[in-house]
């Protein structure tokens, strides 16, 4: 639950100090949901020592605005700020398609059940979705791999962390602890930077036939992993794959970002490996670990839309900042990491980008166009 109320002129401060609202729309009202949750964790983070409101602008908000500074990406709209996703109009509402990996593109004609070579992918998909129902624009996307979300679909799944019991244990220091980071791009990777300002040894490793994307913008990667010592294995071989799982054996905490079939295919099993090895395991994924979602692919910027943490501008949505739904998704990991090193006991906790948008969302059909208000449950936060 969010506790302490935060003023207003306190919050509309913050949130342009962070660098999210010149990330925005201007015709976006302040996000005060968003800004004082994520304040509250930061608060909660730093009373043990992560120190992100001395090294981030807004009382720590910048954290949200970090990618968008060390890239010098403009503001979004209906058009993300990285440009890779898009909110569009179909028959029924509004969806948001993620296409940043190279051939994502060439899938276009199979989703759409389109002839021929299409030239103008963004100008044919814009067309094309307005006769078709969020539904089945949904459904394709998800059999073919493409990160396509309906605005709100996951706006009633506000519980952004869900911990599975793995066994008992006694409490551990984060000071004393190993984090092996098996996550890339943005959440994983700063939730384990956190965990390292909290004391933890940090470890990332990366497959050497896939090294992570943010490599390409050499400023954001080196931020998003201070601290963190790496290691590269070859995942496609016998012997690397043992590699690694030893390394995870003598984890205490495991950050991972995979759907949950890529780790069966390597032959790693969360569950069973907490039994008797990393105590906290923090499974990052964009919908959750269970069918249908965990076969779906996301990101922050079609996350967010998908737990409705948008904007409404002229009747339609626009996004909010840049891919939100990552760094807010990495402050939970830490939180809920931390939380339960203290406790005891050993965990696999699934956490969606998705529903940690829907927790911090504006409250139900707030600002939202009655044709397309999400029909929700009462809003909670569990951070």
């Amino acid at each position: 639950m969010i506790r302490a109320h935060v003023d207003e002129a306190q919050l509309a401060e913050a949130w342009t100090a962070s660098g999210g609202r010149s990330l925005t729309d201007p015709a976006v009202p302040v996000p005060a949901r968003l800004v004082q949750g994520v304040l509250e964790t930061i608060a909660e983070l730093d009373r043990h020592g992560a120190e992100l409101a001395r090294d981030f602008a807004g009382s720590g908000l910048g954290v949200i605005a970090m990618k968008a500074a060390a890239s010098g990406l403009p503001a979004s709209g209906r058009i993300s700020s990285g440009g890779a996703t898009r909110l569009l109009e179909t028959a029924d509402g509004w969806v948001a398609l993620s296409m940043p990996r190279n051939g994502d593109h060439d899938l276009v004609p199979a989703w759409l059940q389109i002839e021929g070579a299409v030239d103008d992918v963004w100008r044919v998909v814009t067309e094309e979705v307005r006769g078709r129902s969020c539904a089945v624009l949904v459904e394709r996307a998800a059999l073919l791999g493409l990160a396509c979300t309906e605005v709100g679909e996951a706006a009633a799944r506000t519980t952004p962390a869900i911990p599975l019991t793995g066994g008992s244990a006694p409490p551990f220091r984060l000071k004393d602890a190993t984090v092996v980071n098996l996550a890339s791009l943005w959440a994983g990777p700063l939730a384990a930077t956190v965990l390292g300002r909290l004391g933890a040894r940090v470890i990332t490793v990366e497959s050497t036939t896939r090294l992570d994307g943010g490599r390409a913008v050499p400023p954001f990667f080196a931020a998003v992993h201070e601290g963190h010592e790496f290691v590269t294995v070859d995942l496609g071989s016998a012997s690397g794959v043992e590699v690694l799982r030893s390394l995870l054996l003598r984890a205490d905490v495991v950050i991972e970002g995979s759907r949950p079939r890529a780790m069966s295919q390597l032959g790693i099993n969360a569950m069973e490996l907490v039994a008797n090895g990393p105590r906290v395991w923090m499974s990052i994924t964009a919908h959750g670990r269970r069918l249908p979602h965990g076969v779906r692919i996301g990101y922050g910027d079609d996350a967010a839309a998908a737990g409705g943490l948008v904007g409404w501008v002229d009747g339609g949505p626009v996004f909010i900042a840049d891919a939100v739904a990552d760094p807010i998704t990495a402050l939970t990991v830490a939180s809920v990491a931390n939380r339960l090193a203290a406790t005891g006991g050993r965990w696999v906790v699934d956490v969606a980008l998705s529903r940690v948008a829907a927790a911090l969302a504006p409250q139900p059909n707030a600002a939202i166009p009655k044709r397309w208000a999400p029909k929700r449950s009462s809003v909670s936060r569990s951070m």
